[in-house]
């Protein structure tokens, strides 16, 4: 499958079945995320891999998590939700856990160092598909919770991007199409007009495809 296709074909599914990629398919998918955009060359990028019994061990990590948060907000824990936190991650049989750990730099923003985590996170999604996977970004309170970093052995300053359920799909969803209302301009600037900004049109100019 080429970089196109896989772009417009991806899918997002929520629910995913064994088996999850291989050991060598899981490499080749956290290699190409390796490689993705990062300024600077930090490599601020991080990976966690649950599976197997990992799965189930850091499902008791996120209800802990939930009753924590409840006990401090002074919200009644809902028996539902930590059941919920607790079982989540079996919605698939792999998850990769990606996150931004800040590097230090002159010139180079936090800002950036976490876009690379997020441009590797939409690359394992990209590189799952490829490979025949479903898969699924997962974000929510986890991702901001300290107990849920430290478990995962990054400090409270790095930052979780998503957590990336991937797995086989059970039933195929079909390709998006392209929505491109309202989404595009062009800036065409000029003498008489400078720093004129007009919205495209794009149902004339740009075909989606």
């Amino acid at each position: 499958m080429d970089a196109l296709e896989a772009l417009r074909s991806r899918r997002a599914y929520g629910r995913l079945i064994d088996p999850p990629p291989t050991d060598e398919q899981l490499l080749l998918i956290l290699e190409r995320a390796a490689v993705g955009p990062d300024h600077g060359a930090l490599r601020p990028v991080r990976f966690v891999v649950l599976r197997h019994e990992g799965l189930n061990d850091f499902g008791a990590v996120l209800e802990s998590a939930y009753l924590r948060r409840c006990r401090e907000s002074g919200e009644q824990p809902v028996e539902a939700k930590a059941l919920k936190e607790r079982s989540k991650l079996q919605r698939a049989p792999l998850v990769i856990v990606v996150a931004a750990v800040p590097q230090s730099s002159e010139s180079i923003p936090w800002s950036d160092q976490r876009d690379a985590a997020a441009a590797a996170a939409m690359s394992i999604l990209i590189a799952a598909h490829a490979l025949g996977y479903g898969a699924m970004w997962r974000t929510g309170d986890i991702c901001e919770d300290a107990d849920v970093k430290c478990a995962l052995g990054i400090n409270s300053e790095a930052a979780i991007v998503g957590f990336i359920y991937i797995g086989t799909i059970s039933t195929i969803k079909e390709p998006k199409t392209a929505d491109m209302e309202g989404l595009v301009g062009e800036y065409r600037g000029s003498s008489t007009h400078p720093g004129l900004v007009p919205t495209m049109e794009t149902k004339d100019t740009i075909s989606p495809g």
